[in-house]
């Protein structure tokens, strides 16, 4: 994924801002009756839109007062909430199945990831993690974002067997495991001692996922954000049988709302 200002949406969001500043300044500068003036005013005012109505300097005074709070609301959330706050991510592989779907013929979940939690406590076990994927996991160093969910914390050691986790030589309680787990590649690892300052990561949908097992461990400065819950689709079909090797029949069955909490 790119980074934040080379981002195609953060590209369009930056745009829009432009031209938003640009009409605001010239807006300032000519007449509320001129014809820039007026085809300024026809996206803010309902009056520019009917060509046989006046339009005074009391519309110009108004129209400048909206644009400069939809700025302010744009600046606050383009700058502050977005970077530091709040982030909407997209699930772009099955690899958190069935928590958090990442079809690519199908369902793609939302999340919205809080990006302050962190500030305020250490990452738990459990968590579900957005990180920027260390070079190891994109086979190239290029920039990308996974999803995960944290398995071994700083001290711990980690071992894995048939995909399920043994934390300090006792099984993990993994309730979000529901597909059915065959051996196979990166079946068992371990064990490992997790070094100080970072994370064991694996995916809900063991024999799908590439994470700690495969590319290390994850550096805390890596870590993003928590996923708090999933935002879209707001509806969607039920989910498949928890069979590696059924897909879903997404046109048929009574449809439910996918928005949720994450724990």
């Amino acid at each position: 994924m790119d980074s934040f200002w080379t981002e195609r949406s953060t590209q369009v969001v930056l745009a829009l801002i432009g031209v938003l500043v640009a009409m605001r300044v010239v807006l300032r500068l000519v007449s509320a009756q001129s014809l820039v003036g007026r085809f300024i005013l026809f996206f803010w005012h309902d009056d520019a839109r009917h060509l046989d109505r006046p339009l005074e300097k009391g519309h110009k005074d108004l129209t400048l007062q909206t644009m400069d709070s939809t700025l302010l609301a744009l600046a606050v959330v383009f700058l502050i909430v977005r970077p530091f706050v709040l982030q909407a991510f997209y699930i772009p592989s099955a690899s958190m199945e069935p928590t958090l779907y990442g079809r690519a013929d199908g369902r793609k979940d939302r999340v919205l990831v809080n990006k302050y939690v962190y500030w305020l406590r250490p990452p738990r076990r459990g968590d579900i993690v957005v990180f920027k994927a260390p070079p190891a996991a994109t086979h190239g160093g290029h920039d990308e974002d996974f999803i995960k969910r944290l398995i071994g914390l700083p001290g711990d050691t980690i071992e894995v067997r048939r995909h399920h986790a043994f934390i300090n030589g006792q099984p993990l309680d993994e309730p979000y495991i529901a597909f059915k787990i065959s051996t196979g590649m990166m079946a068992d690892y371990g064990p490992e001692k997790v070094p100080a300052g970072h994370y064991f990561m694996m995916g809900d949908h063991r024999d799908a996922s590439f994470d700690s097992r495969g590319w290390g461990f994850l550096p805390q400065e890596n870590v993003l954000g928590k996923a708090m819950c999933v935002f879209w689709p707001a509806i969607w079909p039920p989910p498949p049988p928890f069979n590696n090797h059924v897909q879903p029949d997404e046109g048929v069955g009574p449809r439910h709302i996918t928005l949720r909490l994450l724990k």
